[in-house]
């Protein structure tokens, strides 16, 4: 089975392009819990979070709404902490994962990595990525901003060996062959701190450090977004400071090479160019839908529902959801590609934010 490395990311859309000569639903997200023993400033699903829960969708249904799926590449399990719960651990994330690893699928799971290391160890067997967030410079930044939503926070002791927790089992997973990506949002207040965050990232022996604009999505909301000026010279200085032995990928980036800007077109053409950088073609609204173990609601992001519900798995097959999703007059305002450039164009969050009256379908991309 190919290695994922810059050369091969299973998330990545383009590749359906490149395996069926178009778009494909190969891609599954999974949302296993809403409980989190964090609430952090820039969470994108922190108003679904709650402090207890009662899955309703039985395990079978879902396996068999998966084994409907012609074409899975990918398949992910997020949160809240999916694992916090042992009950979920054990009833819906380890099957679920073991499944996807059966069939042939890549596998991920978003956790904060706070837990105690055999927890993990229960998902390992099955597990190709482990995604945490880090947009911490300081310990201090972890302190406050992991837990800024939290009306009553665990003491600064407790907090600090949550802290430390992560840290300790971000080396013990990389040594074992784990890929630990962590990712990093810009934003106003992570600006001024990437190239520390980037080293720390870096002295826990992550592989990849994943950069994602921030989108104001839930508590994101009351965060301050860059701006594109801002999101573009981050960006450059955190090339100029960044180990080049480290995968950098980018994700949901507000920058084209359709764009009328040269300075876009130049630091585009620098990510091309640059050792071990990438930058992904967003899977939501490409290749991957989103549901749940709650609901069954199947929505095209895990945040930013807005967008609409296009069914449940109790009454809608993945791909017919899909196929709505595919041919709503939305997805006509974000549907472009330009083979020169491997690019798909925005996603709706990213067009909404920074693009609201441009009309993809009209730009052309040159190749660099």
């Amino acid at each position: 089975m190919q290695n994922i490395s810059p050369t091969f990311d299973p998330w990545e859309a383009y590749l359906d392009q490149v395996e069926h000569g178009r778009l494909v639903l190969s891609n599954v997200e999974v949302t296993t819990t809403k409980l989190c023993n964090m609430r952090c400033e820039h969470c994108a699903v922190g108003y679904m979070l709650d402090q207890t829960e009662e899955p309703e969708v039985p395990l079978d249904l879902l396996i068999q709404r998966l084994d409907e799926i012609e074409h899975l590449r990918a398949f992910s399990i997020t949160g809240g902490e999916p694992m916090l719960s042992m009950k979920s651990v054990r009833n819906y994330v380890v099957p679920l994962l073991r499944y996807a690893k059966e069939r042939g699928a890549r596998t991920q799971i978003n956790s904060n990595l706070t837990l105690p290391l055999s927890r993990y160890h229960l998902i390992t067997p099955y597990l190709d990525v482990l995604h945490i967030s880090h947009n911490w410079g300081t310990d201090d930044d972890f302190l406050e901003g992991g837990f800024a939503m939290m009306d009553r926070k665990p003491s600064e002791e407790a907090r600090l060996k949550m802290l430390q927790t992560m840290k300790d089992n971000a080396r013990a997973l990389t040594s074992e062959g784990i890929i630990v990506s962590a990712e990093t949002m810009i934003n106003k207040r992570t600006i001024p701190h990437l190239k520390e965050i980037h080293e720390e990232i870096v002295s826990l022996g992550c592989q990849r450090h994943e950069v994602h604009p921030m989108y104001p999505a839930d508590f994101a909301s009351a965060l301050e977004s860059a701006s594109l000026a801002d999101t573009r010279q981050a960006i450059h200085d955190l090339l100029d400071a960044r180990d080049e032995n480290v995968w950098m990928l980018f994700g949901t980036l507000p920058f084209y090479a359709c764009s009328d800007l040269p300075e876009d077109r130049a630091l585009l053409k620098r990510l091309h160019e640059t050792k071990n950088v990438t930058v992904r073609n967003d899977p939501d609204g490409r290749s991957r839908l989103n549901t749940n173990i709650f609901d069954g609601q199947i929505i095209v992001t895990d945040f930013g529902d807005e967008l609409g519900s296009l069914g449940t798995v109790y009454d809608t097959p993945f791909q017919e959801a899909y196929d709505k999703w595919t041919n709503s007059q939305l997805n006509a305002t974000l549907s472009c590609h330009c083979p020169a450039v491997k690019c798909l164009g925005p996603n709706a969050l990213v067009k909404q934010a920074y693009y609201p009256t441009v009309d993809f379908q009209s730009r052309k991309a040159t190749s660099f």
